[in-house]
């Protein structure tokens, strides 16, 4: 049932009008779903978000990004927002920060993310990304399928929470992969690569 809600909530998706129409709730869950149909892992679980962080974290080729989601209709997204995610993925150690908004962003905002690894999505950006991933939508003479379900990332043995792969920097098995808890040091939860 959540899996078709979320399907629904892309492939439903005909203008900016409708994606600003979407509750903050299902515009997070829209966004995962975009993404996860790019082929990305993505993970809600990271727990920072309610409107103070990171709403989604998403994996791919290696790469880790943190998303924050921001349903404001009428709203510009401001250059505070984007410092405190670039806080948040420097302290993370994330590859990059991605901001979407169904609003747009000042120029500000625009301005600070220049250079640095902060991608910005506004409503039209949003609209291209959902658009280029609905089901059944004809592109051209063909019809766009179902995409092949992303893999789930797995859960920390010990707390339950997304844990990460990543690479032993010491040791006898320094250099060897391993599955790592994102709630690190708090919890020293690990599964073998």
């Amino acid at each position: 049932l959540f899996g078709t809600k979320r399907r629904r909530l892309v492939d439903d998706q005909q203008s900016l009008e409708t994606l600003r129409a979407t509750s903050w709730k299902d515009f997070e869950y829209l966004v995962a779903e975009a993404y996860r149909r790019r082929g990305f892992i993505v993970d809600y679980s990271l727990g920072k978000g309610s409107d103070g962080g990171v709403d989604l974290v998403l994996q791919k080729g290696g790469r880790r990004s943190l998303v924050q989601c921001k349903q404001w209709k009428v709203f510009s997204v401001g250059r505070p927002v984007l410092q405190q995610m670039f806080g948040i993925m420097t302290a993370e150690g994330a590859d990059e920060a991605i901001i979407v908004t169904s609003g747009r962003f000042t120029g500000e905002a625009r301005e600070f993310a220049n250079g640095k690894s902060i991608q910005l999505l506004d409503g039209s950006n949003l609209l291209e990304l959902v658009k280029s991933v609905q089901v059944g939508r004809e592109i051209g003479s063909n019809v766009v399928p179902e995409p092949a379900q992303a893999p789930i990332s797995p859960r920390c043995p010990q707390c339950g929470m997304a844990i990460l792969l990543r690479t032993a920097r010491r040791g006898t098995r320094a250099g060897s992969k391993f599955w790592g808890c994102t709630s690190y040091p708090a919890c020293k939860g690990t599964l073998p690569a």
